[in-house]
């Protein structure tokens, strides 16, 4: 009887253990090069959305330690309360940094997580542990490692896929590729955002997937034509103020040339007068001489050597010449 209430009351003990354990989910085995960062998510339950949130650092989670109260740790730790995840952040580990931690929710909730600093590549990682993908479009991670143990893709608190199926409504491929293998989320939804995480054996490298919304093609053309108006009006403007800065230098540069153009204005008007007066002289002597008396000219007999002989009549130099009339004539 008394051996019956020993197993009955192991067999309670067992089970409230294994409900507390499961209240948070998490990976099991991880691995960071030193001098990096990772991101170590912890699911918990519903319930405990209220509780406080931390990772410790002790073989024995009775006598953990907070390590974000640990002097000199770069720890930081953020709480989803929509998807009841809360996340620690170390950066720039160190060797040191090697041991057992534990996801704690309360006192008593807790979660086991071993911690490999390596200062070689390790066993297992990927390129980034935040991916952002679209809404209907494909995501792809590529997670390396260099053994031949079984790999799996598996969501936090949900299906593990380890060659072709379907997480969350998303069609996953895990395909290989030269030193590991590649995970292909296809159709993605906004259902598809959470935290996954690769494994290879019993190794876990966990990666978060961001599902953003895609615009539909019209507010995308509006937006370009609203960015090409911006740009079309800011050209005009700036045209506008060349132009004005533009109009206003040679408006200053005409005020400037303006009396030196009245003074060669004003010379060439002087030369023009002058140049004017000396052809009125001119014409006047011209029209002087055109309006004297006409030459006349006088028919005189030849002197004797048979010469015309000039005379003179006020001054005037008159000629003899010989006129012979014209049209036929006749001689005796």
């Amino acid at each position: 009887m008394m051996m019956t209430t020993k197993l009955f009351l192991l067999m309670i003990f067992f089970t409230v253990k294994q409900s507390v354990s499961q209240a948070v989910i998490s990976v099991d085995n991880v691995s960071v090069q030193q001098g990096k960062s990772i991101i170590i998510p912890c699911l918990y339950n519903a319930k405990y959305i209220n509780n406080r949130k931390y990772l410790c650092y002790k073989y024995l989670w009775t006598f953990c330690k907070d390590v974000q109260q640990r002097k000199g740790r770069k720890v930081f730790v953020s709480d989803d309360k929509t998807q009841h995840i809360f996340t620690v952040t170390m950066k720039n580990v160190t060797a040191s940094d090697t041991g057992n931690y534990w996801c704690r929710v309360g006192s008593n909730v807790k979660k086991k997580i071993r911690l490999q600093v390596t200062q070689a590549t390790p066993q297992l990682y990927v390129n980034a542990q935040m991916v952002t993908g679209y809404e209907g479009n494909n995501a792809v991670i590529s997670c390396h490692h260099q053994t031949k143990k079984p790999k799996e893709w598996c969501k936090i608190g949900g299906a593990c896929v380890s060659t072709t199926g379907n997480i969350s409504g998303a069609w996953v491929q895990l395909s290989s590729i030269d030193g590991g293998f590649s995970v292909t989320m296809s159709k993605l939804t906004m259902d598809n955002t959470g935290w996954y995480w690769c494994s290879a054996g019993n190794e876990q490298m966990p990666v978060h997937i961001t599902v953003l919304s895609r615009k539909p093609n019209r507010e995308r053309r509006s937006f370009a034509w609203l960015v090409f108006l911006g740009l079309l009006i800011t050209l005009i403007c700036m045209a506008v103020i060349v132009f004005r800065k533009y109009k206003k230098k040679c408006q200053i540069l005409s005020l400037r040339k303006r009396p030196e153009n009245t003074y060669v204005s004003m010379k060439k008007t002087k030369l023009q007068t002058k140049q004017d007066d000396e052809d009125e002289n001119v014409e006047a002597q011209e029209y002087e001489i055109m309006s004297s008396p006409m030459q006349r000219l006088e028919v005189q007999e030849k002197n004797p050597e048979g010469n015309e002989s000039p005379k003179t009549d006020g001054g005037h130099i008159t000629y003899k010449v010989d006129v012979v009339p014209e049209g036929p004539y006749c001689t005796c």
